[in-house]
């Protein structure tokens, strides 16, 4: 019987001794997971970043949120597809003449663009453009200059006019043509009630001078008059 229990003995003995040396193998072990699986994560979203980057532009995610796309000098004469995560984006010194509508409705992210240095062909396809970067960048307009026709030529986007434009209202959005149909209606509005007001102030004045002019004739019959008086008296 003694040597039975020290037999049991010798057999728990060793499992008692090694299960403490089991757990802390395993928490050894998971320690390091949460760190892998956030590196992984990481890995994952940048990975994403760069599979979403179009070509041939280079392609940054940023620290913060989204990409950085850099499609600068690189002959474009097309805006490639763009990610809907694009932050920055960088187009100039290239072939771009115009740009579809829509293509940068998806972009909703974006705080930072540059389009300037493209030979950009002011017709009526350049309205989208114009109409967006007076949305969501006022400050580029300026910087960003027509090459052809010739009417527009190294004329900014800010300064074209119906002039240039006439005749591109049936090409704007439903949206867009009643914007530019009540500014029209404003417009005439402002410009009758000012003909309408310049009008009463020329009655006025007139009114005035002729008023005066009466009075100065009244007061002159009148002195002319006394004045007459005076003389028949005194003979």
């Amino acid at each position: 019987m003694d040597q039975q229990g020290d037999s049991c003995l010798g057999s728990l003995v060793p499992k008692l001794l090694m299960a403490p040396e089991r757990k802390e193998s395993r928490k050894e072990s998971q320690m390091p997971l949460p760190i892998a699986i956030k590196w992984i994560l990481l890995l994952l979203c940048g990975l994403s970043g760069t599979l979403g980057c179009p070509p041939p532009c280079d392609c940054q995610t940023l620290e913060t949120f989204g990409l950085l796309v850099n499609c600068s000098n690189k002959g474009l004469t097309t805006v490639p597809s763009l990610p809907k995560n694009t932050r920055q984006l960088y187009l100039q010194n290239n072939n771009l003449s115009s740009i579809p509508a829509g293509t940068f409705d998806h972009l909703n992210n974006i705080y930072r663009i540059n389009v300037t240095n493209n030979p950009w062909h002011c017709d009526c396809r350049i309205l989208y453009l114009k109409h967006w970067l007076e949305d969501h960048f006022w400050g580029i307009l300026h910087l960003t200059k027509c090459a052809s026709p010739a009417i527009t030529a190294n004329l900014s986007l800010n300064l074209l006019t119906g002039n240039e434009l006439e005749g591109c209202h049936q090409l704007l959005l439903p949206d867009q043509y009643w914007v530019f149909l009540w500014g029209d209606l404003v417009l005439i509005v402002l410009t009758v009630l000012s003909i309408i007001l310049l009008g009463a102030l020329l009655w006025v004045a007139q009114k005035t001078i002729y008023c005066v002019t009466l009075n100065q004739r009244i007061q002159e019959a009148y002195e002319w008059q006394e004045s007459s008086l005076r003389h028949q008296k005194t003979k």
